[in-house]
């Protein structure tokens, strides 16, 4: 078992509104065992206490502004006025920067999101916040949530799409991993129409990218979702 205070470090921020530094946790690289990684990425650690999802969220407690390393670096001044006027004004202090739980993690992904929309920032991060908050929800067995938050995130992630603004928002985000993840998603909605849609559009990509293994993925995310879709039209049938 690894020694929580040992894996994890305090790293110092900066509020991207009120400018107040202030002391969040970390999880070392190295640190953790993988154990298994699902078809939407969302990995499984053999020390699940430190996943480090728990930790992505960084929430200011002076002003309650809660964002991530994704966010616009600076706030313009419309934004700075909205979140002074919805965040900081009914904001008591609260202080994230200790161990988080899975409850505590939820409440600062909440925050982000709604921090995220209040300053309209890109689709590919507020995705983000959606599916990572969906995720914690699948530690908790919480399917019905879960489901509430992925179709969320799908939204976000069509529209990050359609706007392109995934090269901006989200470094590790190419074109044809959005496609296959928008697909796996629809196909965990059993939306299995859109999900061989995108799943096609992945494939396409199929002598055009390095990533390879993203393809392999397509390509068999697509086959299932085919034969889950034909098992669902013939249950309807039935019925």
């Amino acid at each position: 078992m690894i020694d929580k205070v040992s894996a994890l470090y305090d790293k110092t921020n900066v509020c991207r509104h009120c400018e107040a530094a202030f002391s969040t946790k970390r999880v070392r690289s190295g640190t953790l065992t993988m154990i298994h990684r699902d078809s939407d990425f969302y990995t499984t650690f053999k020390e699940q206490s430190l996943n480090p999802i728990l930790y992505t969220v960084n929430v200011c407690p002076t002003c309650g502004f809660a964002f991530t390393d994704q966010f616009t670096t600076k706030l313009a001044p419309w934004q700075k006025q909205a979140v002074a006027e919805h965040i900081s004004s009914k904001w008591q202090t609260k202080d994230f920067g200790s161990i988080r739980k899975v409850p505590e993690a939820i409440v600062s992904y909440k925050l982000a999101i709604y921090a995220a929309e209040l300053t309209d920032q890109p689709h590919s991060v507020k995705a983000g916040l959606y599916l990572r908050l969906a995720w914690l929800y699948r530690y908790q067995n919480n399917l019905p949530e879960e489901l509430r938050f992925i179709a969320m995130a799908v939204d976000e992630y069509e529209e990050s799409y359609i706007h392109s603004d995934y090269t901006r928002g989200d470094k590790d985000m190419s074109e044809v991993r959005l496609l296959y993840l928008i697909g796996e998603l629809y196909r965990r909605l059993e939306k299995f129409d859109l999900a061989i849609k995108y799943f096609g559009k992945a494939l396409a990509f199929r002598n055009h990218t390095i990533e390879s293994g993203i393809i392999r993925m397509a390509q068999d995310q697509w086959q299932l979702a085919r034969e889950e879709f034909k098992e669902k039209k013939s249950e309807q049938k039935i019925g």
